[in-house]
């Protein structure tokens, strides 16, 4: 068998079939390069998932009185419009998620941990084609910015949501010499990409 290239990535994000899987675990146990490559994919993956929302667990059936039915019939006519927004954004960022999974899913990539300051981690994904780009950052400062650079020429690639987790998924950024996380003209994080 020959080194597993994009298999690596499929593998790692659970995308190939049994039989395939089979073919990949016993050529791992033998070649330290692809071991390490389906290390290096499994750690990014995981990565990716510890900013994913967790998954609702279907709820369990019980009995109920039929006062606090009444009670959360009342609840759910008071919160089905804030609940039809949420709904709304829950699929927006589904979306927004899914289009980054396919794209990792279907590509070569690789990916490096930015450096940065107390309170902000932060690490970008990329194509090694310069298809798409991928940073997952936590902590980042209020109007925080993905900034690429390459060369001389920089491309402010979009505003990161303050506080919590946050995503920024972009397309055709090429090869940067680095990505950066600005804020208040201030890097907060910043790597190079290994192409």
């Amino acid at each position: 068998m020959n080194h597993l290239d994009d298999d690596a990535e499929l593998y790692a994000l659970g995308l190939t079939d049994r039989d395939r899987n089979a073919e990949i675990e016993a050529h791992i146990t033998d070649c330290a390069d692809c071991r390490a490559r389906v290390i290096a994919a499994e750690a990014a993956a995981a990565a990716l998932a510890a900013t994913l929302p967790p998954v609702p667990t279907a709820a369990r059936r019980q009995t109920w009185w039929p006062a606090l039915a009444t009670a959360a019939a009342v609840v759910f006519a008071a919160t089905a419009a804030v609940q039809g927004s949420a709904s709304y954004t829950a699929r927006a960022e589904l979306e927004r998620t899914d289009v980054a999974l396919t794209a990792i899913a279907s590509s070569h990539f690789g990916h490096t941990t930015l450096t940065s300051e107390p309170g902000v981690v932060a690490k970008a994904l990329y194509a090694r084609d310069g298809a798409w780009c991928y940073v997952v950052v936590t902590g980042a400062p209020r109007g925080a910015h993905v900034v690429l650079r390459r060369g001389a020429a920089t491309r402010d690639a979009g505003t990161l949501d303050a506080g919590g987790a946050a995503t920024l998924f972009v397309r055709a950024p090429g090869h940067p010499d680095e990505i950066s996380i600005i804020a208040d003209n201030h890097v907060v994080a910043h790597g190079a990409p290994v192409y």
